[in-house]
Order: C-alpha cells, then structure tokens, then sequence
C-alpha cells in the first residue's frame, strides 16, 4: 500500500493584510455622480425648507426632508429598472 505524501506551503499568520482602498473599488465617475447627487439633496432641501418657512410662517420639517435621501432613492431606483430590464431582454448586465 503505497501512500502519497504532500506538502503545504507554510503559511504564515502573522503577515500584514493589504490596505482595502476606495478608489481600487469604486471609480471616481461614480463617487463624483453620488456626490453630485448628495449637494443637489442639500440644495433642494434648503429651498424646500425656505419655501415652507415663507407658507407656513414657522419652522418645521415636512417632506422637503426626503430630498437629503436623494442618493439613496436614486441608487434604490436605478437598481429596480436595472433588475426589470435584466429579466425582461438579458441585455448584458451581471447582478452585482
């Protein structure tokens, strides 16, 4: 009976991990768009707020908030149609 004796590559666990970076991950065309997205938030919330304080005589928040989550119902959004056309024709586009 013969047996077959294989060897491991030592594996040290005290090597240093490498650093995770933003910019390996994510392309600067989609941190400008989401940044873009976030001051317009900003920006349609101030006026909002402006506007409502000239009706309303007082401050308070009302659904002018829901332009600050203008990034995350945009990105809620395009991946809802991004899903529908995928099941729909296959045009290409991986699940992410």
């Amino acid at each position: 009976m013969l047996l077959k004796i294989e060897r491991r590559v030592p594996v040290n666990p005290y090597i240093k991990r490498q650093k995770w970076r933003l910019r390996e991950h994510v392309s600067v065309r989609i941190l400008v768009k989401y940044a873009a997205l976030t001051l317009a938030g900003f920006l349609l919330f101030r006026a909002g707020q402006a506007h409502a304080l000239a009706e309303r005589g007082y401050e308070a928040l009302g659904g002018e908030v829901f332009a600050l989550f203008l990034p995350v119902l945009y990105w809620m959004v395009s991946r809802v149609v991004r899903d529908a056309l995928d099941t729909r024709g296959g045009n290409g586009h991986k699940p992410v």
